[in-house]
């Protein structure tokens, strides 16, 4: 009975062209849920890179704008992911005293490589010289073991 099914004339062309087409068109046109990585395994975590920054009240803007034009600067480099600039809130809070930094700084790369790469670019040292002085060690890279992160749709 079986080899009646598979002997038809054509079946086995149908069936070939039709498993090709479709693995074709799911490898060729990912979507949001379904990116498909021929060696998933093979590949490294993104790096964290923090920064902390002290700033005086009277200098925040300043420091903030210098600060942007550096991301900017980061965002057309190869590696770059993201930044978040996160700022010490100014309410009372449970906390005792004051914040021990004002600003703390989140870049995420690729690869370490790639920020190291963009760090020995001249426009970037120009561009750190602004805010260097705020900066209370250099950045600290973190390798990320676990995110989150919802996934845009």
């Amino acid at each position: 009975m079986i080899s009646r099914v598979l002997s038809l004339s054509g079946f086995n062309r149908a069936v070939c062209l039709a498993t090709g087409g479709a693995g074709g068109y799911a490898f060729t046109n990912p979507d949001v849920d379904n990116v498909y990585d021929i060696f998933p395994l093979h590949k490294p975590p993104p790096f964290a890179f923090i920064s902390v920054y002290r700033v005086p009240k009277d200098e925040c803007t300043d420091f903030e704008n210098n600060w942007k034009e550096l991301v900017r600067f980061s965002q057309r480099q190869e590696g770059y992911l993201f930044t978040k600039m996160l700022k010490a809130d100014s309410r009372p809070s449970c906390l005792d005293g004051k914040p021990q930094f004002d600003y703390i700084d989140i870049q995420q790369w690729t690869t370490g490589d790639a920020q190291r790469r963009v760090a020995l670019r001249p426009g970037f040292q120009e561009l750190y010289k602004e805010i260097a002085s705020k900066s209370v060690k250099d950045p600290m890279m973190y390798s990320v073991v676990v995110d989150d992160t919802p996934s845009q749709v």
